[in-house]
């Protein structure tokens, strides 16, 4: 696997935000977001080690957190590694709980019980929503997650649209682009498009740590 970093930390977000979580943040991206916060995962000036999926799995065991997120860049670059390592986990310990966080473009090809999915809608102010596949919608459980991440009113209304167009049984998130919009704006267009089962979040991780920070 190709690992840029691999780290204890929190949960910056998410149904499992605040709670102890290994990440595992793997090389490489397939689309180039205008806001993306983790630009060192891709491009020739990434740096990455290749490690192979057994001595991945004893790393997170050493770290001890028995839930797990794995991100990128885009992990599903590395799917067939990413199912190896599921599998090599759920036989050490069944307690697992591991959370892929992908960035919409492309729709896994397995499940596993102890794995669920952060779905990342990109939304017109990345200037990637063209690469979004929208079976994305369709594939998404009770368990796994849409995240709309949006920097404008433009934003907010596309993720509107595309709720209503698509329906899906995934749980729907928003959050801000880091600096681009007010949360207040946020919740104020929730209230007036009566988002009765969209759940507004903040990046914690993002006012406890630098923004930019690696590894936290």
């Amino acid at each position: 696997m190709n690992v840029v970093e691999l780290f204890s930390s929190i949960d910056g977000e998410g149904r499992r935000q605040g709670l102890l979580t290994t990440f595992l943040r793997l090389h490489d991206c397939n689309i180039r977001c205008s806001y993306c916060d983790t630009l060192y995962s891709y491009g020739p000036n990434s740096t990455f080690e290749n490690i192979n999926v057994q001595d991945v799995a004893n790393r997170i065991e050493e770290l001890g957190n028995y839930r797990i997120t794995i991100t990128g860049g885009e992990p599903l670059l590395q799917e067939v590694e990413v199912i190896e390592l599921i599998d090599e986990l759920a036989k050490r310990n069944e307690n697992y709980d591991i959370n892929i966080e992908t960035n919409g473009t492309i729709v896994p090809s397995f499940h596993r019980p102890n794995t669920w999915f952060t779905y990342d809608y990109k939304t017109p102010s990345s200037l990637a929503e063209e690469y979004v596949d929208v079976d994305i919608f369709k594939v998404a459980t009770e368990r796994d997650i849409i995240k709309f991440v949006v920097g404008s009113l433009e934003d907010l209304d596309a993720m509107r649209r595309v709720i209503v167009t698509y329906p899906t049984k995934g749980q729907i998130y928003v959050s801000p682009v880091w600096g681009r919009i007010e949360g207040s704006t946020i919740i104020d267009y929730m209230q007036a498009y009566n988002l009765q089962d969209v759940r507004f979040q903040l990046q914690i991780h993002k006012f406890i740590w630098d923004p930019n920070a690696k590894g936290v």
